[in-house]
């Protein structure tokens, strides 16, 4: 899997969203990122996340 970085067009669940801010750490958990889908943020970890694929 590639690098997720901030900004970063994502799918998470078949929704797209944009990844926003750093991850985190969370002793639990693990990784944790947070993605923002319309007005939502969501956390979710890096393996519910895929980058999105640009058509062009």
């Amino acid at each position: 899997m590639e690098k997720i970085k901030n900004g970063d067009s994502i799918v998470y669940r078949n929704r797209e969203g944009i990844v926003y801010g750093r991850p985190r750490e969370i002793k639990s958990r693990g990784l944790i990122y947070t993605i923002r889908i319309g007005d939502e943020y969501i956390k979710a970890l890096p393996s519910e996340l895929s980058l999105a694929t640009k058509h062009g």
